[in-house]
Parts: C-alpha cells; sequence; structure tokens
C-alpha cells in the first residue's frame, strides 16, 4: 500500500488498525496496514517497503496520511523461530498505544 492508498483508507475505513513494527535487532521500523475486510499490507514506496530510520519519521507520514491512532508493535523472532505465531494482541506484552 503507498501512501496515497493510506489516506484514501483511512478516509473510507476509520476503523483500520495500523502497526508500526519494530524488528528486534534493528533500527528501523515499518508500518503495517490492518484493513479490516483484508488482509495486511505493509507501507510502501516505488514497491519497496518503506522503512524507517525512527519512530517518529513513522509518526510524521502516519499524521500527514490523517492517522491519528497506531500501535507501536515490538516483533520478537523467536516467536516465528520456534514455530509460534507472533503474538500482537496482548496489550500489556507486545503493543503500545500511539496517538499524534
Amino acid at each position: 500500500m503507498e501512501l496515497q492508498q493510506l489516506r484514501r483508507a483511512v478516509r473510507e475505513q476509520a476503523d483500520m488498525e495500523i502497526h508500526v513494527v519494530r524488528h528486534t535487532g534493528s533500527q528501523l521500523y515499518q508500518v503495517e496496514c490492518l484493513p479490516t475486510d483484508g488482509d495486511s499490507q505493509l507501507l510502501r514506496r516505488s514497491g519497496k517497503p518503506k522503512l524507517y530510520r525512527s519512530l517518529d519519521a513513522a509518526e510524521d507520514d502516519l499524521r500527514r496520511a490523517g492517522v491519528h491512532r497506531a500501535w507501536l508493535v515490538h516483533q520478537v523472532p523467536n516467536d516465528e523461530v520456534v514455530g509460534r505465531p507472533p503474538n500482537y494482541h496482548h496489550p500489556l506484552t507486545s503493543r503500545i498505544p500511539l496517538t499524534f
């Protein structure tokens, strides 16, 4: 999903869930969009996943797209290595609410 598509989707679907994902051992962030009626999609630029060097940079793009709330998700690769699905929906351990 490109930034322009995200703007359009935010206007049309107010209940879309947005995750700002940080991978363990990396200083980079990615934005994942989870529409209620489809599969999750990464935010892209020119067809490639868009990577952010800081949380502030990701928040700035989301703010420009009209997003006011998102979740900061810390992805731990150990879950995937041992065959366990990542647990993003447990609010106290794996995601932090962001408002801007």
